[in-house]
């Protein structure tokens, strides 16, 4: 039941992150499997929380664009209840 909540949580981060930027999306990936103290520390609180269901809490940074037409991002991680990143998705509008 965990895993399928999991797969789930971690689906729906993927779908939102289908317009993004390759080389934003790798940078985002490179913290799954690391730990929700460590995102923390580097990137401070977040601006949202939310829990997803079967122990998964997903945390979002927005961005703000530098200027009058740069898009807006939302960074997005979903961590599980053993506190590691499973997944990341940015989306930029």
């Amino acid at each position: 039941m965990k895993s399928a909540t999991a797969l789930k949580a971690l689906s729906a981060l993927l779908m939102l992150g289908l317009g993004a930027c390759a080389t934003t999306q790798e940078r985002m990936n490179g913290w799954v499997g690391t730990t929700d103290a460590h995102l923390l520390s580097a990137w401070g609180a977040p601006d949202r929380k939310a829990k997803a269901g079967g122990g998964i809490n997903v945390v979002t940074y927005k961005e703000k664009g530098q200027g009058k037409h740069s898009p807006s991002c939302h960074k997005t991680f979903a961590i599980d209840s053993e506190h590691r990143v499973i997944g990341a998705s940015t989306t930029c509008r």
